[in-house]
């Protein structure tokens, strides 16, 4: 009898309550595990791109070109040339009214092109958030942001996006900004910090107020950072020519669906 007694496994009874009856094992959600672990991740990577970025600030003077003064002329007559022409463009084109348009949402993206701008092109590519090439920002049909556009036009690309490249394009490539830190929309606890007093309280209700140009649309465009684009497989032409011209600049109205679907 004593051997059975030692062969018996031990068993973990639950928890008692003061009644008698047995408490539930504490257990966290999986669905709760997997947000924690992602939140955790995204830690670590935005932790690894701060170090990256002071290594690359410190790298900074190393390598120099030296540039002949031919480059330098050239460059600035590029420079000035762009102006006139950005001069012209707006004594030329007349611009319909914001309310003619089919959409009053636009989105914008950056294309490649010419590094040195003239600072004009630089300052107004600034206030668009269009400072680095395939990024893409969604902007309100306004006279200010259609005449911003016509600015830099060989610089830019832009047009009417529909409800579900808004969608898969704030599911898939937005972040948000809070607290001058960049965080991905994986939490609605932070989006209703950030948008709150606004009544967004969630990647829903920030994918509603963006597609429909809601009342606070301009909270909830500048909580999301601009959106970073992949490279298409025919990368984008160079050449400062708009895009009913068989360019890649411009205005493209609802074609701009097709090239979001490329870069999403």
């Amino acid at each position: 009898m004593g051997g059975g007694g030692g062969e018996r496994a031990e068993r973990v009874l639950p928890p008692m309550a003061l009644d008698g009856t047995p408490q539930p094992l504490p257990y966290v959600e999986e669905t709760v595990l997997k947000k924690r672990k992602q939140n955790e991740d995204w830690a670590v990577r935005n932790r690894e791109r701060k170090d990256a970025k002071r290594m690359r600030l410190r790298g900074d003077g190393k390598g120099v070109t030296i540039k002949r003064p031919e480059e330098f002329v050239r460059e600035f007559r590029n420079k000035e040339l762009d102006f006139v022409r950005m001069r012209t463009r707006l004594k030329v084109r007349k611009q319909p009214p914001a309310e003619a348009l089919g959409s009053k949402l636009i989105f914008a993206i950056r294309i490649p092109g010419t590094v040195d701008l003239h600072p004009h092109m630089r300052k107004v590519l600034r206030k668009l958030r269009l400072n680095q090439v395939l990024t893409g920002v969604f902007l309100k049909a306004t006279e200010l942001t259609l005449k911003r556009l016509l600015v830099v036009e060989p610089f830019v690309t832009y047009g009417f996006p529909n409800l579900k490249n808004v969608k898969e394009l704030i599911y898939k490539k937005g972040r948000g900004f809070l607290d001058k830190e960049p965080f991905p929309l994986t939490s609605n606890d932070l989006i209703e910090k950030a948008l709150g007093e606004h009544g967004i309280i969630c990647l829903q209700d920030l994918v509603h107020e963006i597609a429909t140009v809601g009342p606070h649309f301009r909270e909830a465009s500048k909580f999301l950072m601009p959106l970073k684009l992949k490279c298409p497989e025919r990368r984008l032409q160079l050449k400062k020519k708009p895009y009913k011209d068989g360019g890649d600049s411009g205005n493209r109205g609802d074609k701009i669906n097709e090239l979001i679907e490329k870069l999403n």
